[in-house]
């Protein structure tokens, strides 16, 4: 009964939620998965298979219109976009395409981020593709993730480009024990 009731609830606020606000609801993809150090694995050697090393990169177009009314975030190889235009109200926003969210360990915290900040874009597609990876070959979580974001100037004196590659070591449990 409790539980019909939270549910309830929920749908409530929700309702209320979407209709007091001009705030669109983007489209999310989410994948998470464990991230931990060697050391915080506790484990003995015999009781893991570190199988491999996997990559992952994604690349984010950030532009802004001359008068900065219009801002822009574009994921040209997922297509995925994300438009920010400024009214008198404040910011409408406008998508394309579903974004591709991926998280490491507790870093997801599951509220409704804003997707205004295109390093933060740009990572979570990332580790998204990594995650994928992780996925493929049947592993049980990835070691000592590394993420590195790069920074260019893009086509225009208005464009820049973010290029975030992830690293890890991708492991395996023996559970035949």
């Amino acid at each position: 009964m409790i539980y019909v009731m939270r549910k309830l609830l929920f749908a409530l606020i929700l309702l209320v939620v979407s209709t007091s606000c001009s705030q669109v609801i983007l489209p999310r993809a989410i994948n998470t998965v464990n991230a931990v150090s060697l050391d915080e694995l506790n484990l003995a050697r015999a009781d893991y298979k570190i199988l491999n090393t996997v990559n992952a990169d994604a690349v984010v177009y950030y532009s802004t219109s001359v008068d900065g009314k219009i801002v822009t975030i574009q994921c040209p190889e997922d297509d995925f976009a994300l438009k920010y235009t400024k009214t008198k109200k404040g910011w409408r926003s406008e998508f394309k395409g579903v974004a591709k969210l991926g998280y490491l360990a507790n870093d997801y915290a599951g509220s409704n981020e804003q997707m205004v900040v295109p390093e933060e874009v740009a990572r979570r597609l990332a580790i998204y593709k990594l995650i994928n990876e992780v996925k493929l070959v049947g592993a049980d979580g990835v070691i000592e993730p590394i993420i590195s974001t790069n920074v260019e100037n893009g086509k225009s004196a208005r464009e820049v480009v973010f290029k975030t590659s992830v690293s890890a070591k991708i492991i395996k449990l023996n559970t035949n024990k």
